[in-house]
Order: C-alpha cells, then structure tokens, then sequence
C-alpha cells in the first residue's frame, strides 16, 4: 500500500458520504457514476478496507468510513482555507485599494502617506475618494476610511487615533486690524464660522493646566475647511483650522497662530476597515504608515 492516500478518490468519498448517494455525488461532480464507484474501490483498496455498506436501496457508511469522513472533511477545510489564504495573499500585492477621508485630512494623506504605500505596493491601484459625507466600508465600497465621528458601525475595526488638533489663526494684515493680546479678546474677533456643524463654533480650547469652551461669533460661515481656509486668506477673520491643514502657512508666515499656547481639541479621528478573515497586507501597510505618521507628527492630534 502506497503511503500516500489520493486526494481526488478522497473528495470522491466526501461527495458519496454526504449525499449516501453515487448517482447524486457524479451529478455533483459532473462525472459518470461508474467513474465514481472506480473511485471508491481503489480508495478501499488502498486502505485494505470496506468504506460502505451497500444495498439495492441504500448505502451506509462502515465504522472506518465514519472515521475517514470526519477526517476528509478537515482536509477539505484545510484546503479551502489554504485556497483563499493563497487568494488574498494575491490580492494583497495587486489589486484595488480603496480609501477614503475627509478633504484636508486626505490632502495631507497625498503629500506624506501616498507616495511612500506608492513605492512600497506598485501594483496595487489606488482609488481615493477625499470628500465630505460618510462612505460605506461595512459593505465593502471602500476598504479604509478616516472618520470624525462618535458613533461607529458594529461590523467594522475601529481605531481611535486621538482628536484632530485645530488652532487659531489668521492672516498678518488680520492681526494688526484686531489686537489679540489676552485670551478673552476672542469674544472680540470675527471669526469665519464652520456651518457644516454648527457645534464646531464651540471651541474646546485646551492649554497644558486648562480646559476652557469658548462660542465664537462670525457673520461668514462655510461649509469645508477649505473654504474657511480660503476666506481667512483673505484677511476676513479668525478660523479654527487643522494644524496639519495650515502647517505650511504658519511655516512661510502666511498665516500666523493666535495664542499659541492654547490648541482645540477639535472632532475624534478614526481608522476604520472591514473586518476580515484575514486582513490584507495592503490594508495593514497603509494603515502602520499612517499610524507611523501621526506618532511622527505628534502636533496633528490631542490625545484622546
């Protein structure tokens, strides 16, 4: 007896001991049924064994045949599972990798994050989508999503990175016009309000000893930080804007920051992705690279 057992008689057996058919594992197999029974009598040759009972109406499996079906049935599970472990290991290095986020936020993805996954994962295509409003990820129309937000689906992995770290600021021509030397002149100021959330005209300023919310007021107001950004520009008011949004404003002097011991502890920024068997590897290289990022840049987020 060779030493080896033959994968195809085995699943043969599978298909009969299942169905306690022959007739009903070929049609399953889309083979002739006297294939099916050559199958089964080389396989109990090999084992030196009978696997059925047989009778004109029926078939029943032997005491041996009870045993090998329950070890044929984990070979198959190990086959499949082997079958789609070397599926998403595929698809790990090729494929579609679909993320999403918030404007500024994915703005700052493509000048810092990007272009190191592009270099890592050249195969792999990404499809951005940085707009406002929720994109699904529970249903699989985006893998990764960056999310501010409280509540979060049940069926989905969540990281909580911390709260996104807004501070004030305004043009140089602004701060001459508007003297800010102590902190309640921000009664004072014209802010350029956020109305895509009214609550976010509460700011929760936050210095290293104090905690302090402050109502804002402002008779221009606008939906995106974007716009807020392009209207501050413009020497129109205060904004309460991401750090990771102006950075390079506050670097070449463009804007300049308002007491800039204190920040706000703006919205909770979440890592979100599908749960999975196994999780990809594409999924997890973007996600430690942006994780890696925001320990890096320690000044985009408050802890949470």
């Amino acid at each position: 007896m060779g030493l080896m057992m033959n994968l195809e008689y085995l699943q043969t057996f599978l298909f009969v001991a299942n169905a306690k058919s022959f007739t009903k594992a070929a049609e399953s197999l889309s083979v002739s049924k006297g294939l099916v029974s050559r199958h089964i009598q080389k396989l109990e040759e090999h084992l030196g064994t009978k696997l059925f009972h047989r009778s004109t109406r029926k078939i029943e499996l032997t005491e041996v045949g009870h045993e090998l079906l329950v070890k044929a049935q984990h070979i198959r599970m190990l086959s499949i599972e082997a079958e789609m472990r070397v599926k998403d290991l595929i698809h790990d290095l090729t494929g579609e990798l679909k993320i999403t986020a918030a404007p500024e936020f994915g703005q700052m993805l493509c000048q810092t994050v990007v272009p190191k996954f592009r270099s890592m994962y050249p195969e792999v295509d990404l499809r951005l989508d940085f707009t406002l409003g929720e994109k699904s990820v529970e249903s699989g129309e985006f893998d990764i999503a960056f999310r501010a937000a409280e509540e979060l689906p049940n069926d989905v992995i969540a990281k909580r990175l911390g709260y996104i770290r807004n501070v004030l600021v305004c043009t140089p021509d602004f701060s001459q016009k508007y003297p800010m030397n102590e902190l309640s002149d921000i009664y004072q100021i014209p802010f350029i309000l956020n109305n895509y959330n009214n609550q976010w005209n509460t700011l929760k300023l936050k210095s290293a000893a104090r905690e302090l919310d402050v109502d804002v007021k402002g008779s221009i107001s606008a939906n995106s930080y974007q716009a807020v950004l392009a209207l501050t520009m413009q020497h129109l008011g205060v904004a309460s804007l991401p750090y990771y949004q102006v950075e390079q404003h506050l670097s070449n002097k463009t804007l300049c920051q308002l007491f800039p011991s204190w920040s706000i502890k703006a919205h909770k920024l979440n890592l979100i992705y599908a749960q999975k068997r196994t999780t990809p590897k594409k999924i997890k290289a973007f996600n430690q690279l942006v994780i890696d990022l925001l320990k890096e840049r320690s000044s985009y987020l408050l802890p949470d």
